[in-house]
């Protein structure tokens, strides 16, 4: 977050230099203006809904993903010799993301959790999933996992859609003719001076919104941390400790 703030302090007193210093008189601006405002209005108008649409389905997959990891948590508590096992899988899975800082460890990196799972899973005998409450809970585990897998995959696809290089040319080509554009507009006033400046932060903080959605980094640099967050109370049974004390209370 800082280092787009910097770049965005800087453009506004290099650009408010600019309006001031420097008067451009063309008798033809309105059509310029009207043109490069509308190309860098349809450019980014379509690629931020593209990207806030990935954007989207990417905050539900590890959603999904989370709540999947938390089912199998707890639906391995039915079987004791084997929770200890899974906790510790959970955990280490979901340590390497806070460590990293990067919610997306195991996209870029090779994972072996689920096959860790399946194999500890896979370890339970006929006699102990035999019970019916635990052979009917043991029906879902498989298609979890599976799920776990699709999951990591859509994950994978959708983190690689980025915006290409001659796609970003459009917007800043759009961008540096929109806010060059401005200052054709003839001012005799500082208002219409601030007003040219404000116009062209806008256009700025709109590629700039562009560029941290397709960098995914709209997520913020604790999102990484918040993700593991709930995952580790539950390993920890830090919810159950707050549910019991809220019926302690009660």
């Amino acid at each position: 977050m800082k280092k787009p703030l910097f770049f965005l302090l800087i453009f506004i007193l290099l650009y408010s230099i600019f309006v001031f210093k420097v008067k451009l008189f063309i008798k033809e601006y309105s059509e310029i203006i009207v043109a490069s405002a509308f190309f860098f209005s349809f450019f980014t108008g379509f690629f931020i809904a593209r990207q806030s649409s990935r954007y989207s389905q990417i905050l539900e997959i590890i959603s999904a993903t989370d709540g999947e990891f938390s089912f199998l948590y707890r639906v391995s508590g039915l079987i004791p010799r084997i929770q200890p096992k899974v906790r510790e899988i959970i955990r280490a899975h979901y340590q390497k993301i806070k460590e990293s800082k990067n919610w997306a460890h195991h996209v870029l990196n090779p994972s072996v959790t689920i096959t860790m799972l399946t194999k500890t899973f896979g370890s339970v005998t006929i006699e102990e999933s035999s019970p019916p409450p635990i052979s009917a809970a043991f029906t879902n585990i498989w298609g979890a996992l599976q799920h776990l897998q699709e999951l990591r995959k859509k994950t994978i696809l959708f983190y690689h859609q980025k915006m290409l290089p001659f796609q970003w040319a459009l917007i800043y080509v759009s961008a540096f003719l929109t806010v060059f554009s401005l200052n054709l507009l003839p001012s005799d006033s500082i208002l219409m001076d601030i007003l040219k400046i404000i116009f062209g932060t806008i256009v700025i903080i709109a590629v700039i919104l562009l560029k941290q959605l397709d960098d995914l980094t709209i997520f913020g640099k604790d999102f990484a941390e918040k993700t593991a967050h709930d995952i580790f109370r539950i390993l920890d049974e830090k919810d159950i400790e707050e549910l019991t004390k809220i019926k302690k209370i009660e």
